[in-house]
């Protein structure tokens, strides 16, 4: 009995410790599944901390880009402030040379008015009439002529109306007199009323020109920064090498560019005209003169006048289809019989539609 009972005893001590065994296996197994654990929570955490820092980093990557950002928005609306404010700035700079450049070029037209009145003449055939005899010595030293001119009065021819010029008054006069005209247009009758030509006012005027041959006007004198007599005896020493005369005066005006060239002797005209243009040196640069005669020039002789055309008819009451040369023809053929009461026709003019104006010019007997 006390072996039997021993044996078991034995056998479970020898049990417990198979147990126990399996029971250190396992709190190994588990020890080391914890060292494990732990192993990869420290190297989660190391991750953790690194994934933290580097949003950190992007985070403040981020801020900075944004004050920097900021920072060149606001250069950039600084920098367009300013050009705002130069454009506006240089825009009235603009405006006020554009007062000035309209200021001088107006001072410069009335100068240049003033100085030449070729531009302000109309291009007309002139012809020699007579002499004057020389007063003084000053009408001896220039060059004179008087211009005679006339408004041209204009005068709306209307649809359905011929306008037609006779050589003889008498024959215009004694048809408007009779006022009613039959004639004949394409195998018709038509009743047409002649009316006197009744004009504008217009005028007429003489101008006088004086052209000096001792005193010459020079233009387009380069504005550079030297001093006014500096520029004086530039010009005299550019008139003596190109021979025009002894030189008595120089006015010169720097802020026109211009100047007044007076010579001791009279010196022709033609000397001055033929070259027009003289280059002058100033600072190694080469500039081109305008050189011209001095001309004075008065008004004298203004008329005003208005009244009738006596050579010209005035025909209303035309109907008609065929071509405007046609019609014309037949009014002038019509007109020109004496039997008709007509004469020698000088021009006519039908207005078939709409209107047109005609120019009547004075007779230069009226006013010379």
């Amino acid at each position: 009995m006390a072996e039997d009972k021993l044996s078991k005893i034995f056998i479970s001590e020898t049990e417990l410790l198979e147990e126990l065994e399996k029971w250190k296996e396992k709190l190994e197994k588990i020890e080391k599944q914890k060292s494990e654990i732990l192993l990869s929570k420290l190297d989660l955490d190391e991750q953790r901390k690194m994934k933290q820092k580097a949003l950190a980093d992007l985070l403040a990557q981020s801020n900075k880009q944004a004050t920097e950002r900021k920072k060149i928005q606001k250069n950039q609306q600084e920098q367009l402030f300013l050009i705002h404010e130069q454009n506006n700035k240089l825009k009235k700079e603009i405006e006020v040379l554009k007062m000035n450049l309209a200021t001088k070029k107006v001072k410069r037209e009335e100068l240049r008015r003033s100085f030449s009145l070729q531009q302000c003449l109309l291009k007309k055939k002139m012809k020699f009439v007579h002499l004057e005899e020389a007063k003084d010595e000053d009408d001896c030293t220039n060059m004179s002529c008087s211009f005679h001119l006339a408004t041209k009065i204009p005068f709306t021819v209307n649809q359905g109306e011929a306008l037609i010029q006779f050589e003889e008054e008498s024959v215009a006069q004694q048809l408007i007199r009779k006022h009613n005209h039959v004639i004949n247009l394409e195998n018709k009758e038509v009743a047409l009323k002649a009316y006197p030509v009744a004009l504008a006012m217009g005028t007429a005027f003489k101008i006088h020109v004086k052209l000096s041959q001792k005193v010459i006007y020079v233009s387009n004198i380069p504005n550079v920064n030297i001093a006014k007599e500096w520029m004086r005896e530039k010009l005299e020493l550019l008139f003596y090498k190109v021979k025009l005369g002894e030189i008595q005066s120089i006015l010169y005006d720097p802020s026109l560019q211009e100047a007044i060239v007076t010579f001791c002797q009279p010196i022709a005209l033609n000397k001055i005209i033929s070259y027009g243009q003289y280059s002058i040196n100033v600072f190694g640069r080469t500039h081109f003169l305008s050189v011209s005669p001095l001309k004075k020039s008065n008004v004298e002789k203004v008329q005003m006048f208005s009244g009738t055309s006596r050579k010209a008819v005035l025909l209303i009451g035309i109907v008609a289809e065929q071509k405007d040369e046609n019609v014309e023809d037949m009014i002038e053929i019509h007109f020109q019989k004496p039997s008709n009461g007509g004469g020698e026709v000088d021009r006519v003019t039908y207005i078939p539609k709409g209107m047109k104006t005609a120019y009547f010019e004075i007779d230069k007997a009226d006013f010379i």
